[in-house]
């Protein structure tokens, strides 16, 4: 096996050979969100999956407690494929989803779709990924939109928030991508098994770290192809939907996407120039707060998060290390 650590980006392998769709991993990792797992498992029931091809979900519990038992063990036998239950006691993203890698290898899977515990499956969406990855020669990987969903009534000027994805994206399906999240991702599993690609330690409280283990992925030579037609819907509960959240989740873009974005960039100039631009937004946004509280709350609140958010991204590249923010906002 080719192993390729997490600092590799240098290192470009020769185009890969696409290995064909035999055998589909369904992947989730949950933690102690029983209720949104409910849901998001549910939503399978209606998923269109391809006639002959084996197909099997498997879902890795990051609570040593298994607060998700017993919602795998009464909504499994109603699923049209077999379920594997696995949980990984060290707690953390990066953990959860390696847990899950060496899972979907041991069962021999040829590729794998990563989704979210907080996500709903459009009855399309394998088919969609399938699709892209036949058709089009230079998808290895086929990254999809998410799309929220409200589960409860909010106000307007929560609702329609900059940080909520409310509409298909305008990217196009075919657009290559440098890097992509596991909320909605298909891709063989030889990436994993053949290159030795991990989700890095790095980021295990931070999140991001699918972005990273995507974009190394890419910087060697695997294809990250948009497909506009594979949709997840993503759940957002009162727990989400509120000043607090948004404002931390404003600041964390800002934070991760700035300190991925320069890890390992040694030009000093590069740096200040993006510091100096980012500290000149800050200021206007800082300016034209006040003056926004007369456009109403939506405006005022998008205002304030664009705030959040540059301060995020003068801190990404100031401190430059990973900040532990799923510990901070969901207090574990």
């Amino acid at each position: 096996m080719k192993t390729i650590n997490e600092k590799s980006f240098h290192i470009k392998l020769q185009k890969p050979v696409k290995p064909r769709i035999t055998f589909v991993c369904l992947v989730c990792c949950t933690c102690k969100r029983p209720k949104m797992l409910s849901a998001s498992l549910k939503s399978l029931n209606f998923l269109k999956i391809p006639e002959n091809l084996r197909t099997e979900l498997v879902i890795v519990d990051n609570d040593r407690e298994e607060s998700a038992k017993a919602v795998v063990e009464k909504l499994a036998p109603d699923l049209n494929f077999p379920v594997r239950y696995v949980t990984e006691p060290e707690r953390g993203l990066s953990n959860a989803r390696n847990r899950a890698l060496d899972e979907v290898i041991k069962l021999g899977a040829s590729h794998i779709l990563f989704f979210d515990d907080d996500e709903l499956m459009d009855k399309n969406c394998l088919i969609e990924h399938i699709k892209l990855y036949n058709d089009n020669p230079d998808a290895y990987i086929s990254s999809g939109p998410t799309i929220t969903e409200f589960v409860d009534r909010l106000p307007f000027y929560i609702r329609n928030h900059l940080v909520f994805k409310k509409q298909k994206t305008t990217k196009k399906t075919g657009l290559i991508r440098n890097y992509c999240a596991c909320g909605n991702v298909f891709f063989p599993v030889s990436l994993i098994k053949d290159y030795g690609l991990r989700f890095s330690s790095e980021y295990v409280f931070m999140g991001g770290e699918d972005g990273e283990f995507f974009s190394r992925a890419s910087a060697l030579g695997f294809t990250i192809i948009w497909n506009n037609e594979a949709v997840i819907y993503e759940m957002v509960s009162k727990s989400r939907a509120n000043i607090g959240w948004i404002l931390k989740k404003c600041y964390y873009n800002g934070y991760a996407g700035t300190m991925l974005k320069f890890k390992g960039e040694k030009s000093k100039a590069k740096k200040l120039l993006f510091l100096c631009r980012q500290s000149i937004v800050l200021a206007l946004d800082i300016l034209i707060l006040l003056p926004s509280v007369l456009a109403g709350p939506l405006c005022f609140f998008n205002v304030l998060g664009t705030c959040f958010y540059t301060k995020g991204k003068i801190d990404g590249i100031i401190k430059g290390t990973p900040i532990e923010f799923y510990r901070d906002i969901y207090g574990e």
